[in-house]
C-alpha cells in the first residue's frame, strides 16, 4: 500500500488487503463486509470486527482507503531457478542508441530537480509534479528510436550525476522527457512482497521501456503518474 502523504509503503495481508480495495472504490462498510463474509464462508460479525480492527489501525496509521494505492497482483511469479530474460529487441536498441547531447543535459538537470523534490519536499510531490507534466502534440516520425535515444540519455546521465540516482529519479526523468518529445509515457511504482521491496519504471502503451520487459513479473504494479 503506497501512502505518498507520508512517504512510506506498507505491507497488509490478503484479506486486509481485500477490505481496503472494496473501501477505496466507495463500498459501504455493510456491503465489504457481506463481499468478505460470502466469498469466504465467514461469520459476518467476526469479518465486521476483522474490518473495524483494519479501519482503527489505519486512522492510527493516519491512512483512509481514498489516500493511499493499493498493490494488485497481475502477472504470474516466475517459476523457481528461472534464468534472466534475454532483452527484446527494443532493449538492445536502447543499448546501442546514442542519445543527443541536449537530452543527456536535460537529464542532468531533471535528476537534480527531482534530488531537490525528495530532498526538501515529498515522494508526494515528486508525484504530482510527474502527473502534471504536459505531454506536448507533436508527430512523432520513429517512436521507438525516441524512446531509446531518451532512456539512453537519463542512463549517461545518471553515471555522470555525482549522486547515487535511485529509479524513481531516473523513471521520472524518463516521464517527463518522453513527454516533451511528444509521447505519453507513465511513471510506474509497484511492489514486491518476499522480500519487500519497491521499484519504479516508465511504460507507453504497456510496454515497459526503460527496464527489462518482465519486471511486471517480479513487481506488483500499485499506480501510475
Amino acid at each position: 500500500m503506497l501512502d505518498l502523504k507520508h512517504d512510506r509503503l506498507l505491507k497488509l495481508n490478503a484479506i486486509a488487503t481485500e477490505m481496503w480495495t472494496l473501501l477505496s472504490r466507495g463500498i459501504p462498510e455493510t456491503q465489504v463486509i457481506e463481499e468478505i463474509a460470502h466469498r469466504y464462508g465467514v461469520d459476518r460479525l467476526r469479518v465486521g470486527e476483522d474490518l473495524t480492527a483494519v479501519l482503527r489501525r489505519g486512522k492510527e496509521l493516519g491512512l483512509s482507503p481514498d489516500l493511499v494505492s493499493i498493490a494488485v497482483p497481475t502477472e504470474q511469479e516466475p517459476r523457481k531457478g528461472e534464468k534472466r530474460c534475454v532483452p527484446s529487441k527494443q532493449e538492445q536498441a536502447v543499448l546501442n542508441t546514442l542519445p543527443k547531447a541536449v537530452d543527456v543535459v536535460k537529464a542532468i538537470l531533471g535528476l537534480g530537480l527531482f534530488d531537490i523534490v525528495l530532498s526538501c519536499r515529498s515522494l508526494e510531490t515528486l508525484c504530482s509534479v510527474v502527473r502534471s507534466w504536459p505531454a506536448k502534440s507533436l508527430h512523432v516520425v520513429n517512436e521507438s528510436t525516441v524512446i531509446a535515444q531518451v532512456s539512453c540519455a537519463v542512463e549517461r546521465a545518471s553515471v555522470w550525476y555525482p549522486k547515487k540516482a535511485l529509479c524513481l529519479q531516473r523513471s521520472a526523468v524518463t516521464t517527463c522527457l518522453l513527454r516533451q518529445h511528444g509521447i505519453r509515457a507513465y511513471m510506474v511504482v509497484g511492489v514486491r512482497a518476499m522480500p519487500f521491496l519497491a521499484h519504479a519504471w516508465v511504460e507507453v502503451e504497456g510496454r515497459v521501456i526503460n527496464d527489462f520487459s518482465r519486471v511486471k513479473i517480479f513487481y506488483q504494479s500499485v499506480t501510475s503518474y
